[in-house]
């Protein structure tokens, strides 16, 4: 590529970054229109099951700590990233290919992309902290959802449990799916071992009550609330 074709390359990516950037940034993708929103302009307020699962998201479950949530327009991310210990989904289409493909996350794109070791092996198994809005969003209510940066968990229930028991529930002896590891009462061994995030999750002490009432609150950050 010359030098004239590269300058006209770069300029054409700087302009569809720029204008994802600005899509992304619109109240079409940023409605903050959900039944929480709603909370804070005096339009109605969480019923108690909603107000008792955000009591425990700010506190006992600590959710807050990487998904924040202060303040009106909350985004609830801290936009870090972490190793929350997922186990490999037995469903990736990946394992076809490669029976033993991991995904290293951040620390593998730091790798890759040239980074010394004792930079990117902290790093190892880290995935970005995604927002919760629209956690529940669908486009019609049996529409399965995705959880987890390679889509092991298919509920919010599980999800949640999973962030309270991880380090409780004996270990799987295989590659279980969500709906396997629920029904045998165990938790598969994390797809990446190193840099798990054992300080904000893993033994919560979360009841089955308090895990329901936080999947309430969750399922209030949808947009499009209709009082």
């Amino acid at each position: 590529m010359s030098d004239a074709d590269r300058v006209k390359s770069n300029k054409a990516y700087g302009q569809i970054g720029l204008s994802i950037a600005v899509y992304e940034d619109s109240p079409e993708v940023n409605a903050f229109s959900s039944k929480h929103d709603l909370t804070f302009d005096g339009k109605l307020k969480l019923d108690k099951e909603e107000q008792r699962g955000y009591a425990l998201f700010r506190g006992k479950g600590m959710c807050h700590r990487c998904h924040i949530s202060n303040g009106k327009q909350a985004l609830f991310t801290d936009f870090t990233f972490d190793n929350l210990g997922i186990p490999k989904n037995p469903e990736n289409p990946a394992y076809i290919v490669d029976p033993d493909f991991v995904d290293p996350g951040l620390g593998g794109f730091l790798m890759s992309a040239g980074y010394p070791e004792e930079v990117y092996e902290s790093e190892w198994g880290k995935q970005k902290v995604p927002t919760l809005r629209n956690v529940d969003l669908r486009p019609y209510e049996a529409f399965v959802k995705a959880y987890g940066h390679n889509g092991y968990f298919k509920t919010i229930e599980g999800i949640v449990h999973f962030y309270n028991t991880r380090d409780v529930k004996d270990e799987c002896p295989g590659d279980y799916t969500e709906a396997e590891s629920l029904a045998a009462d165990c938790w598969p061994a994390p797809e990446v071992a190193d840099n798990v995030n054992t300080d904000e999750l893993g033994d919560l002490g979360l009841t089955p009550d308090e895990e329901a009432a936080i999947v309430a609150f969750l399922k209030t950050l949808s947009d499009g609330f209709v009082p």
